[in-house]
């Protein structure tokens, strides 16, 4: 089959057209943060009345915070985290035709965490501001978990939402990553507590897969099944969580005076996956979420 064939079955097969409608959705939250971004270079002194700033707040911060950086290089690899984790959870929720409840789970987590992460910079004594995209691409990082075991559903035919462990041994590998790379950038020592909550995260991580170590196996025979193009969609999965967690601290933002809160971050993930799952379980009944139009006609 030549490559314009290739081509020809590929436009039969996914419907362009209304997969773009859902992706423009997807993009209106780095719409607005590309927006922000522009506007705060050309006004740079924007830039720090937009952000949770303790010294001098505003009620408006609470709403502009998430969407204001601290530097480009805090932009970039915040917006790059959200279109990666975002559009990919997208391709995820077309294939198992469930691309409403995506888009309202992850506008709903926005929302959520919009409001929690500025609250938590009031009352965090550690904290003297909150900005970023960062908390957002958290959450939105372990609601993609939940989509991953729906696509796992559909190409098995096996429940494997219930599947808890797995769910929870990949909240605590993000967690250990995440930590690991806090204390590489910002040169913890050895006598860190950070260093502590990295081997308790390990073991509870070693804990956790001996435990539902039958969930692992299950996994595995599942994966054996599968063909190289759903295999792929596991991969992929991993290099995207791997690109999230190193530059959730991007280098120019570790080497200025200011530090980033982890303990933000780690909660994202939870929230993502906590709200994600409760809302998931009360919203895939109602009819709005059943009727949705087919993208991708075969598989």
């Amino acid at each position: 089959m030549s490559l314009i064939e290739k081509y020809r079955d590929f436009r039969s097969t996914i419907d362009i057209r209304l997969f773009s409608f859902y992706l423009a959705i997807v993009l209106i939250i780095p719409a607005i943060t590309i927006l922000v971004e522009y506007y705060v270079s050309v006004y740079p002194s924007f830039r720090s009345s937009l952000q949770v700033n303790l010294q001098d707040f505003h009620v408006y911060q609470l709403f502009t915070s998430s969407f204001v950086h601290l530097n480009f290089d805090h932009f970039l690899g915040n917006v790059t985290a959200y279109l990666l984790i975002a559009i990919y959870g997208l391709v995820l929720a077309t294939i198992v035709n469930r691309k409403r409840l995506y888009l309202v789970l992850t506008k709903v987590i926005v929302v959520v965490f919009l409001i929690f992460g500025a609250v938590f910079a009031l009352f965090n004594a550690t904290t003297s501001y909150y900005a970023g995209l960062s908390g957002i691409d958290s959450a939105l990082a372990g609601l993609l978990l939940l989509f991953w075991l729906m696509y796992l559903e559909q190409a098995s035919g096996r429940q494997m939402r219930g599947y808890y462990g797995v769910v929870l041994a990949g909240i605590l590998a993000l967690s250990a990553g995440i930590i690991a790379r806090y204390m590489l950038l910002y040169h913890t020592g050895r006598s860190s507590p950070f260093l502590t909550s990295l081997a308790a995260v390990i073991i509870m991580l070693v804990l956790a897969v001996f435990a539902y170590r039958h969930q692992f196996t299950d996994l595995y025979r599942v994966m054996q099944e599968f063909p190289w193009s759903s295999r792929l969609l596991t991969i992929t999965i991993v290099v995207i969580f791997g690109y999230f967690i190193w530059n959730l601290f991007p280098e120019r933002l570790a080497n200025s005076t200011r530090t980033v809160s982890i303990s933000l971050h780690l909660a994202g993930i939870v929230i993502g996956v906590l709200a994600g799952y409760l809302f998931m379980v009360y919203l895939e009944e109602i009819a709005y979420f059943k009727g949705e139009k087919t993208v991708i006609s075969r598989l």
